[in-house]
């Protein structure tokens, strides 16, 4: 299972390194700061999973939907969701497993995104269990983490991906027998930005004006960026350079690419634009973000 520095880096963006096991768990608690980095912005997701609330409450977003969660729910998430934690109360605490989404297109299940079962999940990721449900599903995924990390197990793969296969038919039969949780009405302006955030993580390596964004969305550059501040604090430019430092962040603190390297990965014209850009948000170049102890 990933460590405690992988976990940290999963946290940032949300998913697994390309040489991590198939799955992650851990515990998330409302005393934690920006719990998964999704409370002050909002994150498009590159992993699937699920997460059950074991005790507080609070209002997620998922997609451009919201959801009050309490004790005993459970949301899943899908690759490519929109997930914005928009309050927590202090004694939240909730079980989370997340996959590859590699996992999930590979997978021997009939899940694709074509599928009723994937539709119907997709539009009510959310939905209430009973405490049997909550303790057999858990017993699951831990059964599951205890199998996976017998690394010198010749068949450790094959058995954490099946027993992956059953956490999936449980979680599909829960919903079968279940009503979802009902989803809390999100206005126009909510709505238009949670579109604009799943655009910015689509495009902004090479779209970086807000015109392009706002005749995406049919509106003004000047409304879309009035909504953006009304709704999150931040302009529509600020939610585009947020998001590219952001990966620029990552792509320092998890990789061994050069300057140069990050610098044509997010599509600047040159490492001193670049340089320039990270300077001016955080008031230490690349380098020295990167080796914060040598002289930049």
């Amino acid at each position: 299972m990933p460590n405690s520095q992988s976990k940290k880096n999963t946290f940032e963006r949300l998913s697994f390194m390309e040489d991590d096991v198939f799955f992650g768990s851990f515990v998330l608690k409302g005393s934690e700061n920006d719990m998964l980095g999704v409370e002050q912005f909002p994150r498009v997701v590159d992993a699937a999973g699920l997460c059950i609330c074991l005790e507080g409450e609070g209002e997620i977003v998922i997609g451009a939907q919201g959801y009050h969660v309490q004790k005993g729910d459970m949301c899943v998430i899908f690759p490519n969701d929109i997930l914005y934690i928009r309050r927590k109360s202090p004694d939240f605490k909730g079980y989370t497993l997340a996959c590859t989404p590699d996992f999930l297109i590979n997978s021997e299940i009939p899940i694709p995104s074509r599928t009723p079962v994937y539709l119907f999940i997709k539009d009510n990721p959310c939905i209430s269990l009973k405490e049997k449900e909550q303790k057999e599903l858990i017993k699951m995924c831990e059964f599951l983490k205890e199998h996976d990390a017998r690394e010198d197990h010749p068949c450790r793969k094959e058995i954490s991906r099946n027993l992956g296969y059953a956490i999936i038919y449980e979680v599909i039969g829960i919903y079968r027998k279940k009503e979802p949780l009902h989803q809390q009405p999100y206005s126009r302006k909510q709505t238009l930005y949670f579109g604009f955030i799943q655009l910015i993580a689509k495009n902004y390596r090479e779209q970086r004006d807000i015109e392009f964004y706002a005749k995406q969305l049919c509106v003004t550059s000047r409304y879309l960026s009035a909504v953006c501040k009304e709704v999150s604090g931040f302009t529509a430019k600020e939610c585009i350079d947020h998001h590219i430092m952001i990966n620029a962040r990552i792509l320092l603190t998890t990789t061994g690419m050069t300057i140069l390297q990050i610098s044509d990965e997010l599509n600047f014209a040159n490492p001193s634009f670049f340089t320039q850009f990270f300077k001016k948000r955080t008031g230490v170049t690349p380098k020295r973000y990167r080796n914060p102890n040598k002289t930049a």
